[in-house]
């Protein structure tokens, strides 16, 4: 069957007046390509499909023009389409042989040009097959009947899913959820701080007082701090905003490296006037390193709200009645 490939090589080498070196090596490489899949490979077990086509054995790497001609040969036929076998009148064109490797692994995918016959015999062999199958009356199977609902129900559903992600999984979404996440993680960035704790308000109003007049924030803080860091003078050591009382980090995230605060900031824990002494590096990866985590994420979060959607929509029953609770729980 991988003969049958020898016609669409001819033509292109015909349209694209390809010399007869190239055919003659691209021929010997299709050679090499295995024969079709039989029945007693694929097995008998329910569900068991033809198994993917082999790769074929690695030779001589082509030559930088031989591969620019085969890649123009490829363009050529993708554009035409043409017809590149009949299995009992139906025809078989080159699009629905080169789409059979959609599913395969990428090794096939990236050698197209050397798999293209495997491709062909596996999809001959399998209309051989179905045919044969309706020519024995199974198209009228009850169960057969039932597998193929089955199967059209996973083609139908992940159409659906294929479409409904290529609409809201875009680009501009990803960065939009990078833009977020960036915003959130630089607003939690770790920073070192000093502060003097006081018992009120006035009493902090005059140590700022005192600070602008010049005197050191230190040396205030371990003469006037109530706080244990006064020994430290006055130091926190690097935190995360988020971990602190939310009106003291508030305060501190609003300043810049060497800034202290223009007025006393209350907390449960009394006055306070806080020095911003650093602001750790700002170490998000960039949206190129992380696309793909958010790309999974965007996924993730579109099909459990389409799920969710479509549940909320439908008359559902369920034994027992919470059976799959929670399962799409924060898809809102």
């Amino acid at each position: 069957m991988a003969i049958l490939l020898g016609f669409w090589l001819l033509a292109a080498a015909t349209a694209l007046s390809l010399a007869q070196p190239l055919q003659a090596q691209a021929a010997e490489r299709l050679a090499g390509v295995p024969g079709s899949v039989t029945l007693a490979q694929s097995g008998t077990a329910e569900g068991t499909d033809l198994p993917p086509p082999e790769l074929p054995a690695a030779g001589a790497a082509p030559s930088g023009p031989e591969v620019a001609r085969l890649k123009e040969a490829f363009q050529q036929m993708n554009v035409q389409n043409p017809v590149v076998a009949r299995v009992n009148g139906q025809e078989i064109r080159w699009a629905e042989v080169v789409a059979t490797a959609d599913d395969l692994p990428a090794q096939y995918r990236e050698q197209i040009e050397s798999v293209f016959p495997a491709l062909l015999d596996r999809l001959v062999d399998l209309r051989l097959l179905a045919d044969a199958a309706r020519a024995e009356g199974l198209d009228n199977d009850p169960a057969v009947a039932k597998r193929v609902a089955a199967f059209e129900d996973r083609v139908l559903s992940s159409s659906l899913l294929e479409r409904h992600l290529t609409e809201r999984v875009t680009t501009a979404a990803l960065r939009e959820r990078y833009d977020v996440l960036v915003a959130a993680r630089r607003g939690d960035r770790e920073i070192r701080t000093r502060h003097i704790l006081l018992d009120s308000e006035a009493a902090a109003a005059a140590v700022i007082a005192r600070l602008d007049q010049g005197e050191v924030f230190i040396s205030l803080a371990s003469e006037l701090s109530a706080g244990p860091s006064a020994a430290r003078g006055g130091d926190l050591g690097y935190f995360l905003p988020s971990r602190m009382a939310p009106a003291f980090a508030d305060a501190a995230v609003a300043l810049e490296p060497g800034e202290y605060t223009r007025v006393p900031v209350e907390t449960e824990f009394g006055w306070h006037v806080i020095l911003l002494v650093d602001r750790r590096a700002d170490n998000t990866p960039s949206f190129l390193d992380m696309q793909d985590q958010l790309r999974e994420e965007a996924t993730k979060t579109a099909v459990d709200r389409l799920l969710l959607s479509l549940r909320h929509q439908a008359a559902l029953e369920m034994f027992p009645e919470d059976a799959g609770a929670g399962r799409l729980e924060g898809a809102q």
